[in-house]
């Protein structure tokens, strides 16, 4: 595959190149005039004889066959251009515009928003094992049945623990987090990373082979974003040429917006990040320092189905004063909360005959960090919206962010639970603040190692 599209790649950008360059020279394609002009059957004719890279193609006037369809509101091409065959939607005509951005009615731009049966922005489940990790339960063997917080919360299961005794070591663990960021954002620190990971590989940690070979092998990391797609959206499926070719230009131009917009794609891709972030989190910290125009601040909402006792978890983490959430995978969050709503409003049959219970998860950002990043357009830096879908204002939650459950309110008039996260940051940290604090703490481990 990879030779395949590398190949596609290449030609494709020589081609928008050209086409840029001479815009105004020559005439437009058979296939562009037909899409420009509605020539429905004669699209639906050429459609399975045409190269996706032609689908695609900037014409000498500077725009795609979608753009013209999309001006020209042509509603049946539109959508056999979006959604039978997932031609590229970003690229942008001679003024600057994607082919959303031209579309004039709703029914237009509705083409172009997220399938009805899809729900980004809500889970059936937030339990606790799936989505995060309790990182802070003093080891206090007295507190096992959670009956000093009343209403009944009863303790989480232990295997979710990762536990502290005091606030300094929990804020060292934040400290800690921002500094393997530190590290992997620097060439300097990415060695060091791979040197302890080297020599700490075989004892007594968490560096098991996969995880060595996602830091020190550039190839590894490709592979495995092509082994997920090749699994899990396979060739047969109508997106699977956009994704590789949105792939082949993040390993081609390593910039981290086309795996985001992968991501940010519905595809069974999305669905295995959840199960393991690792293919995509790896790329995504080694790329933070690119996208700090993108560190939101702010709120962002989610949806959620959650039992009785799923919640009562979350419960225990209010009343459990020092009890701080890490999350686990990768998470799509709006920041309009309407939107969110909407999600969580699909799955309501299905939740109530589930015994599930509609929840909004808000997440807020008291200030700008590297955990949250704004996938829309954002005008004050002059950056295009870089999620597939361009009316969703998504903010990606990275793994291992660190929340306190500040509020759990019951909404009656919608019916639903309302879940307040407040996000906790450690100090930012250079390579050598992060280099300094590991060493003491591999001294430490290994002192209390002997005394023990």
């Amino acid at each position: 595959m990879e030779h395949k599209v590398k190949s596609l790649f290449k030609k494709t950008s020589t081609n928008q190149q050209q086409r840029l360059e001479n815009q105004h020279i020559g005439e437009a394609s058979e296939f562009y005039f037909a899409c420009r002009n509605g020539e429905t059957d004669k699209v639906k004719q050429m459609l399975p004889n045409i190269p996706y890279h032609q689908l695609n193609q900037l014409e000498l006037n500077g725009s795609t066959a979608l753009h013209a369809a999309t001006f020209f509101g042509h509603l049946d091409i539109v959508y056999l251009l979006l959604h039978d065959y997932s031609c590229q939607r970003h690229l942008r005509n001679r003024h600057g515009f994607t082919a959303y951005e031209e579309a004039e009615t709703d029914e237009m731009k509705q083409l172009f928003h997220r399938p009805s049966d899809a729900n980004r922005f809500n889970d059936d489940s937030m339990s606790m094992d799936k989505t995060f990790q309790i990182v802070l339960v003093p080891r206090d063997t007295t507190e096992t049945d959670g009956s000093d917080y009343g209403d009944h919360v009863e303790k989480p299961d232990p295997r979710y623990f990762l536990s502290y005794r005091t606030h300094e070591e929990v804020q060292r663990y934040l400290d800690g987090l921002s500094g393997v960021k530190a590290f992997s954002q620097s060439r300097v620190g990415w060695y060091i990373m791979k040197q302890g990971m080297k020599l700490k590989r075989g004892k007594d940690t968490d560096y098991n082979e996969e995880k060595y070979a996602f830091i020190t092998n550039e190839k590894f990391r490709q592979g495995a974003l092509e082994n997920l797609l090749d699994e899990y959206v396979t060739p047969g499926h109508s997106s699977y040429r956009c994704c590789c070719e949105l792939l082949q230009q993040y390993v081609e131009q390593g910039k981290i917006e086309y795996l985001l917009k992968l991501y940010t794609m519905e595809t069974p891709f999305y669905h295995q990040l959840l199960i393991s972030s690792s293919p995509m989190g790896f790329p995504f910290f080694m790329h933070l320092s690119e996208l700090k125009q993108r560190f939101y601040e702010g709120y962002s909402y989610r949806g959620a189905g959650l039992t009785m006792s799923e919640l009562e978890t979350y419960r225990w983490a209010l009343k459990k004063e020092n009890s701080i959430l890490s999350s686990l995978p990768f998470s799509s969050t709006s920041i309009v909360r309407e939107d969110a709503e909407k999600f969580c409003e699909k799955s309501a049959s299905s939740l109530s005959s589930s015994n599930k219970h509609r929840v909004l998860f808000i997440y807020h950002f008291p200030q700008a960090c590297n955990v949250a990043i704004n996938l829309s357009e954002i005008p004050e830096y002059k950056l295009p919206c870089i999620s597939f879908f361009e009316n969703e204002k998504e903010v990606l939650v990275s793994p291992r962010t660190c929340f306190k459950v500040t509020k759990i309110e019951s909404d009656e008039c919608k019916v639903q639970y309302v879940i307040s996260l407040d996000a906790l940051y450690g100090a930012q940290r250079t390579v050598f603040d992060s280099l300094q604090m590991s060493i003491k703490d591999d001294l430490k481990k290994k002192t209390n190692k002997k005394t023990s």
